[in-house]
């Protein structure tokens, strides 16, 4: 075949076309949820919610002291009219106990749940959650972490603004502390990627997972749907799959205001954080068959993009084809242009930009490090808390 004076054999034409279509998905996921996501203006203040409900901030603790002195004050001195914070102290064996009669002493706002003894039957903070869930005087939950620092003192406020009479599940942001390492460079960009991802998703009507350390929905709700019952035996996915089954494109809203995000300390080494993100991932079994195969769009998109890419110039290596080489050349150097261009909107949002100049680099070492992690869960067990 000759197309414009450029020899193509059968293989080669099988190739473009494979080339094309990746290219195409590439650019309207980069636009989609990069770009998009980056530029996106969010909930117009003629219809955010101005009625103030109570609301109940809820998190899980387990010998975790040190970061309970230093971040619960940041939850407890929240600028909203009416709030109370449960922690619920799972058997710890540290300070957590006096640290929080301590704050109990100054703020009549901070409820503590004791679990003197492990009565949990499951692995995994499912069942105290779920009692402190229940424990909670308030119908909107909120939930966070002890490692999380809101970014304001107006977090709560921006949370629930987000809330609609059919307005199930707020979803905010929850970012890393950046630091000058390669690690925190990795997990800012496999952070900024999975929120691009969760939000974007969102967006589309779509909502398939959602952050713990920033979620909000109605207690009653989640005691109608029947909590964590279902998938107790499962160690992790207090949030994520509990999200997968009960959101939808029409009881999900997100969060994008810079005062609704949330903020933690990145893991210090490559092992800590390795762990958690493959208790993460663990959760992508249970994920329904739509979710899972609309997951797999991306990754089998950049896959093909690279290989048909590369075998196009390999195969037609030769002065005959000098045009096509450089017609796959630009594509290529358009395709990072466009992926940099779009990742630098998403980091800006959410305040880093450095990794975006790296983003192919990124793309492509995630590739396989998310394959081999995600092969792993499927075989290995993962405990469901912090040791």
């Amino acid at each position: 075949m000759n197309f414009f004076g450029i020899i193509i054999n059968t293989l080669t034409l099988a190739l473009l076309i494979i080339l094309i279509v990746s290219s195409v998905l590439l650019f309207l996921y980069y636009g989609l949820f990069y770009l998009r996501i980056g530029i996106h203006k969010g909930k117009k203040d003629s219809k955010k919610n101005t009625e103030l409900h109570g609301v109940s901030v809820v998190l899980t603790v387990k010998n975790e002291s040190e970061q309970l002195k230093e971040n619960l004050v940041y939850l407890l001195e929240q600028d909203y009219p009416d709030f109370e914070v449960i922690v619920i102290d799972h058997v710890s064996k540290d300070y957590t106990r006096y640290i929080l009669k301590t704050y109990q002493e100054s703020y009549p706002n901070l409820k503590v749940v004791n679990f003197l003894q492990d009565v949990n039957m499951f692995q995994g903070k499912k069942f105290p959650l779920s009692i402190g869930i229940k424990s909670a005087k308030n119908d909107i939950i909120l939930l966070t972490e002890c490692s999380c620092v809101p970014k304001t003192f107006t977090w709560i406020r921006e949370m629930v603004e987000n809330f609609s009479p059919n307005t199930h599940f707020v979803m905010g942001y929850s970012g890393f502390k950046s630091e000058k390492t390669l690690l925190n460079a990795f997990v800012q960009y496999d952070n900024l990627a999975y929120t691009a991802s969760s939000f974007g998703f969102a967006l589309l009507k779509h909502p398939y997972t959602a952050c713990g350390k920033n979620l909000s929905y109605h207690r009653s709700f989640f005691f109608d749907k029947g909590g964590f019952i279902k998938h107790y035996h499962i160690p992790t996915g207090d949030d994520d799959i509990f999200v997968n089954e009960n959101a939808t494109g029409k009881n999900m809203n997100i969060c994008l205001s810079k005062d609704s995000y949330v903020v933690s300390q990145s893991k210090k080494t490559f092992k800590e954080w390795c762990h958690q993100k493959a208790k993460r991932m663990s959760t992508q079994k249970y994920y329904s068959f739509i979710d899972k195969m609309l997951l797999l769009i991306y990754p089998i998109s950049v896959v093909l993009f690279y290989l048909s890419a590369i075998a196009t110039l390999v195969l037609n290596n030769n002065p005959e084809s000098a045009i096509l080489c450089e017609i796959i050349l630009g594509l290529i150097v358009l395709k990072l242009g466009w992926q940099i261009l779009s990742f630098y909107q998403l980091g800006r949002r959410f305040e880093c930009t450095k990794v975006s100049y790296f983003a192919p680099l990124f793309e492509i070492y995630f590739l396989f490090m998310n394959t081999i992690m995600y092969i792993s869960t499927l075989r290995n067990k993962i405990k469901g808390w912090k040791q």
